[in-house]
């Protein structure tokens, strides 16, 4: 997606050494324990790897939506 290391974060942020830079923050999180994706294109499949783990291990139970109510065709209702 990006031709060259992107670095979100504040406008006008300067990374000041290697302690500072995406990467270094990236493989710190990584090593306690964070689930960091490679790339920001693979976020969406990290997410649903990591959402999918969760409700197997029973921390995330699923429960249905109820249904989305009927709207009715005549709005005057909603006039008063």
């Amino acid at each position: 997606c990006f031709a060259t290391e992107v670095q979100f974060g504040r406008a006008g942020a300067q990374a000041r050494g290697d302690t500072e830079t995406a990467a270094a923050k990236n493989k710190a999180m990584a090593e306690v324990g964070f689930y960091v994706p490679e790339s920001f294109d693979k976020l969406p499949e990290t997410l649903a790897q990591v959402y999918t783990k969760m409700v197997k291990e029973g921390a995330i139970v699923e429960t249905p939506e109820e249904l989305t109510p009927a709207v009715p065709m005549d709005y005057t209702w909603a006039k008063k």
